[in-house]
């Protein structure tokens, strides 16, 4: 039966014998008397018509649309609906050219119109295009598009989508802030929380300042001075506030205009808030792939305190130097165990190594799939053609006297039929090829941070983290950093490829080397992790300079059994110094020594040769081993040890001389 929709204060009701439909569609199903077309597609094809270009806006960007659409009609006193379509347009003519790795001034918006973009074909009939898409008005649009250029964020817009997002978002800010001053609105300070009892709550700057304030007051007290003014504090978004007007009015006493002042402090500030991010965004893409993890997904946080960290400049040093260290990156190639029957993948070239580990070498002994045509004597392999010679010879003599000389030269035609085999083999890191892999393994990394490992060492032991961690993101692997010193004192950093990783990452190349050498709780804790399913299969990376204690025997005993029931390799990097090597690393050989099922022995002690490429530049010429300056550490303290010697001496002496004059025995010294 039909539905019908009775006047009944707006509620739907269905005849009866009328099938229920679900409410999502019930609207659809009803056709009201005298209407041709499905309600629904009415209110839908009235919602587009409506909307326009708002409709391809992005959610976050609404509200600011919607501000300055209001702040425009309220100044002009036009249609705000105007206003919104036109500042939507404008924002969505952005949008495409950031998307391309461009910015929107004049050639770019042609561009779009000869591409036929949605946002060109969108604008009003009978306007020019070119006009329709120019946003912000003039002389906002030139100086913004001039900043932008010279901070290059065109390509990190067209490489991460958040933060071009972000950047939309910046832009309608400071649109928004321009209508505003131009008209003399002024932005309304948001109200402080208070607590219970009505006391404001505060920031830590300025709990910070009120403290210097009352130290300041305290000191004037004890000096006399108790006339000090006290400190103001003002807070960031003051600061700013300040800043801008200064810039403005510099701008207008120069001789410029109300708008061109206005735009050039407004630029001026969008500039120095983008500046720090974009940079540091550049220094991460450098040194990462897949650096949309650290933009936390969907959202790029401009103000992120993860930007701010003093550890990018160190990092960006440390790439470059990578790219030299190529020790290090085969060193961090060869970690992790696997490598053997997997899927096919480009991996590293294996070739055959009686004294190494098992691997999979491609032999003719295992015809397991075939691959192309060869020439060979295998008969069992021969092509129809030669199959038909060798037939031929029962009847013609020089078709068999062919064939044979053939075969006798392992020239017949043959198919080339092989598969992979288990050999012991060794890898070529610099060579790859298609072939069977297996996962690798993650990667436990333990590095000496002690006091003897300042310097160069230091600089070594951080470039070998960062390759660690490039390298588990590459091959989606996992690494865990084990920093060590002292007893007790082990850090233990996870580096995956989110933004906590790579904080911990920061911190840890900002930490200064310093403390003892104790190594029984890292190897500890690395054998504890070695029971998670996750890091069965890691292999152990050990990072000193030699100077270290053997562990305790409950620990190599332990170590010695996770060799012989998981199969652990045991990695480790001697880095001494350029003149001279460090103490000899017995416990490290102790610890690296590794038994093959074949029954062979390897030790896997690295020692770090590359030290020219590490002292190529001056900003890395930090604390070396310096003959001369400990040369003459050590004659100083010698030349204090005998200046102490002889007064202790000369302290006897006159102690004696007293004795013998007075005959009286000097006082005990109590303890």
């Amino acid at each position: 039966m039909q539905a019908i929709l009775p006047q009944t204060g707006g509620r739907l009701h269905l005849a009866a014998g009328t099938r229920r439909c679900p409410v999502s569609c019930s609207v659809a199903a009803v056709d009201l008397p005298g209407r041709t077309a499905p309600l629904a597609h009415l209110q839908h094809s009235s919602l587009l018509h409506g909307l326009g270009s708002v409709g391809d806006v992005n959610a976050s960007h609404l509200p600011w649309l919607l501000r300055l659409a209001h702040v425009r009609a309220r100044v002009s006193g036009g249609d705000s609906q105007e206003a919104l379509q036109a500042s939507s347009r404008g924002l969505s003519a952005w949008s495409a050219a950031l998307a391309r790795g461009l910015l929107p001034d004049d050639s770019t918006l042609l561009q779009l119109v000869a591409e036929g973009d949605d946002v060109a074909t969108g604008c009003p009939p009978g306007s020019d295009p070119l006009q329709a898409m120019s946003w912000p008005e003039e002389p906002l649009r030139t100086m913004i598009i001039r900043a932008m250029a010279k901070l290059g964020v065109g390509r990190l817009c067209k490489k991460y989508p958040a933060v071009r997002d972000a950047l939309l978002k910046s832009l309608l800010e400071t649109v928004v802030k321009y209508h505003k001053m131009l008209a003399g609105i002024e932005e309304e300070a948001e109200e402080r929380e208070k607590d219970l009892n009505g006391n404001y709550f505060k920031t830590a700057a300025e709990l910070k300042a009120e403290e210097e304030a009352k130290r300041a007051a305290n000191r004037g007290t004890q000096t006399g001075d108790k006339h000090q003014a006290p400190t103001n504090y003002q807070s960031p978004a003051e600061v700013a506030a300040a800043r801008l007007q200064a810039s403005v009015k510099a701008a207008m006493a120069a001789g410029a205009t109300a708008e061109k002042a206005t735009a050039f402090g407004l630029v001026k500030e969008l500039y120095a808030t983008w500046q720090g991010p974009v940079e540091t965004l550049g220094r991460a893409g450098r040194a990462f792939e897949g650096l949309e993890a650290l933009l936390g997904g969907d959202s790029f946080d401009l103000q992120g305190a993860i930007w701010k960290r003093a550890g990018w400049s160190q990092l960006d040093e440390l790439r470059r130097k990578l790219e030299e260290l190529k020790e290090l990156r085969d060193l961090v190639r060869s970690l992790g165990r696997g490598g053997g029957w997997g899927p096919l993948r480009r991996a590293p070239v294996q070739f055959l190594d009686l004294a190494a580990r098992p691997g999979l070498l491609r032999t003719v002994l295992e015809a397991q799939e075939t691959r192309g045509l060869t020439r060979s004597d295998d008969i069992s392999r021969l092509l129809p053609a030669e199959a038909a010679l060798l037939a031929r010879g029962r009847v013609v003599r020089q078709a068999k006297l062919l064939f044979y000389a053939k075969m006798a030269e392992k020239a017949l035609q043959t198919y080339e039929r092989d598969g992979w085999g288990e050999y012991p083999t060794q890898i070529e890191p610099e060579r790859r090829e298609i072939r069977p892999t297996a996962d690798r393994g993650p990667i436990l990394l333990c590095v000496d941070t002690s006091g003897s490992m300042r310097g160069a060492r230091e600089t070594v032991a951080k470039a070998l983290a960062l390759e660690c961690m490039r390298a588990a993101r590459e091959q989606e692997r996992g690494c865990f950093v084990f920093a060590f010193s002292g007893p007790a004192e082990v850090r233990e950093i996870e580096l995956n490829m989110d933004a906590a990783s790579v904080n911990n990452l920061l911190e840890f190349l900002e930490k200064m080397f310093n403390g003892g050498s104790d190594f029984n709780e890292p190897v500890k804790r690395c054998l504890d992790r070695l029971t998670d399913a996750k890091w069965a299969n890691s292999d152990i990376l050990l990072v000193s300079d030699g100077e270290l204690r053997q562990p305790a025997p409950a620990i190599m005993r332990k170590l010695a059994g996770a060799k012989e029931a998981l199969g652990l390799r045991v990695h480790g990097l001697v880095v001494g110094s350029p003149e001279k090597k460090r103490a000899d690393p017995a416990v490290l050989r102790a610890l690296c020594t590794n038994y093959l099922p074949s029954g062979k022995v390897e030790q896997l002690v690295h020692t770090f040769e590359s030290w020219a490429s590490v002292q190529a530049e001056a900003a890395f010429a930090l604390d070396w081993d310096d003959v001369a300056g400990n040369s003459r550490r050590r004659l100083a303290n010698l030349a204090h040890e005998k200046e102490r010697m002889e007064e202790s001496r000369r302290k006897k002496r006159e102690s004696k001389a007293s004795q013998s004059r007075t005959g009286v025995l000097p006082a005990p010294k109590k303890f």
